[in-house]
């Protein structure tokens, strides 16, 4: 009897044993099924040298499904251009951003970066090796030139023209702003070329905001990118300057990630260039290299100061200069161009070939004055291109438009008809966006085409009452009033053409576009 009870008492351990390893391996395969499984993110399009994504949620959510829609790219990137260009300086180069006392990352961006890996390894990537390191040396190259004996990889010489006010009116823009970027870089490299993504974040965060970058395969930060309220921020490298030790550098790009994403950068209840300037001079000891940002605003933002600005960016004093279109840079008018070198800082006054070319062709054929959107591209396109060129972009805030061209193995970016893409579209949250729509209020107009009575309908209504307008493509404003949830507007009299109804909403206006 005392052996029965004896193997009885065994079995019953034994048998509890065998629920709990059941119970935890049941708490494996769900959470491992589930983190396989969430994927916040779609692709929208892939044509035209550019694959375009769009992710939603927490950062790591936006890290995870960005790492596993462009695994391959991302991993084509760094196998295929990091590796190769970076050759046995890359442990050197990954040291240098792991070094606290080199750069200054936030935790946030290490998780996010961490997450790209997570969602690279998802999608059947081997990411044996690969650290988030990795990941910011393709994020932060520009950062790396400034330090010896990383100053000779990845030059690249940009270039973007900025045109508002008056430099706009009588045009098609009507005062309207408007900017044109041109990224340059190795035009040999295939993988490049080949690796192009415009990433389109959603934020859940609620102190975040919708915005989208352009870059390589890889990239997280702002290099060339804009955000839902219409603020836009695009980087030029400048030459010629050298880290110094223990300043604990934030990257540039991150920086300018910083103004863009934040609902608010720096809190003073709008979004304009500010939000760039401030956010770029929380960085007392300037940056590891030689930078040019140029942003641009929404015409609506006021001052001319707070529509457009150039930052002039380097390591050494003085370490953070801005320019407006008040400092004789020999431009005439509301415009301001930026290339590869410095205009303001220490009153350089350097005019490079292509700075020149289009300051002359602003002055001698517009007399500062009636540069529309076309005029804009077309002053960058035949006057500030390289054959380097990789992508060609232009934005207008306050049409909601934003257009790329990329380049291709043969042909530079410039010579390419650029895709049209509508910001709104892109920063449209979907059915399947696990987002709180509350915080991203949206609204819905028809029929459309509309031939006698518009319907105008606020989705996610909390019924506050939204002033909203409607205006023709030359911003003449046709009608204005208030809605709270829905409301109708009589277009019967209005001429046929294509108009805009604009809502404005607490954190931003949202446009949408209607054929009468």
């Amino acid at each position: 009897m005392k052996k029965k009870k004896y193997h009885s008492q065994e079995n019953s351990l034994f048998i509890g044993i065998l629920k709990y390893v059941y119970i935890f391996v049941l708490i494996l395969f769900f959470i491992g099924n589930s983190y396989s499984q969430q994927v916040n993110g779609e692709i929208l399009s892939n044509t035209g040298n550019i694959t375009v994504v769009r992710v939603w949620g927490t950062h790591y959510e936006r890290g995870f499904a960005y790492g596993y829609l462009c695994s391959q790219k991302i991993e084509s990137l760094f196998e295929d251009f990091i590796l190769p260009n970076y050759g046995s300086l890359l442990p050197i180069a990954k040291a240098i951003i792991g070094n606290e006392n080199y750069f200054s990352i936030a935790p946030i961006y290490v998780e996010e970066a961490n997450a790209m890996i997570d969602g690279m390894a998802s999608a059947g990537i081997d990411t044996t090796g690969i650290s988030y390191l990795d990941i910011f040396v393709v994020n932060f190259m520009t950062d790396l030139s400034g330090f010896y004996p990383l100053k000779n990889l990845n030059i690249q010489n940009c270039s973007s023209l900025m045109d508002w006010g008056d430099a706009t009116a009588e045009t098609d823009l009507n005062g309207k702003s408007v900017i044109a970027h041109h990224l340059d870089a190795n035009e040999t490299d295939s993988a490049l070329v080949h690796n192009q993504v415009m990433v389109v974040h959603i934020p859940s965060e609620q102190d975040e905001q919708p915005w989208l970058l352009t870059g390589p395969a890889g990239q997280m930060v702002a290099s060339q990118a804009l955000n839902n309220s219409g603020l836009s921020a695009f980087l030029n490298t400048v030459n010629g300057f050298s880290a110094e030790n223990n300043q604990a550098y934030e990257p540039v790009t991150l920086a300018i990630r910083k103004g863009l994403e934040k609902l608010d950068y720096n809190n003073d209840g709008v979004n304009n260039v500010n939000d760039i300037r401030d956010a770029l001079l929380s960085n007392t000891n300037g940056y590891a290299s030689g930078f040019i940002v140029c942003s641009l605003a929404p015409s609506t933002a006021g001052d001319d100061s707070l529509i457009a600005i150039v930052a002039e960016l380097t390591p050494q004093q003085p370490y953070i200069i801005f320019r407006s279109n008040n400092y004789s840079d020999s431009i005439d008018g509301d415009n301001l161009y930026a290339a590869n070198s410095m205009i303001k800082r220490n009153d350089a006054h350097e005019y490079c070939p292509r700075y020149l070319n289009v300051s002359n062709e602003i002055h001698n054929s517009y007399y500062g004055q009636n540069i529309g959107s076309g005029d804009n591209w077309n002053i960058m396109k035949t006057q500030s291109v390289q054959s380097s060129n990789l992508q060609f972009m232009q934005f207008i805030p306050e049409d909601r438009l934003f257009k790329i061209s990329v380049r291709d193995e043969a042909n530079p970016a410039y010579t390419f008809p650029p895709s049209v893409f509508d910001i709104d579209d892109l920063f449209l949250i979907t059915g399947n966006n696990e987002l709180n729509t509350n915080n991203n209020p949206s609204f819905s107009v028809y029929p459309n085409p509309v031939k006698n009575e518009l319907t105008i309908d606020i989705l996610n209504s909390d019924n506050k009452k939204q002033r909203f307008e409607i205006s023709d493509l030359t911003g003449r404003i046709i009608y204005t009033s208030f809605v709270d949830k829905k409301t109708t507007v009589d277009m019967s009299k209005l001429t046929n053409g294509v108009y805009l109804v604009k809502l404005f909403t607490a954190r931003s206006s949202l446009i949408k576009k209607i054929v009468r």
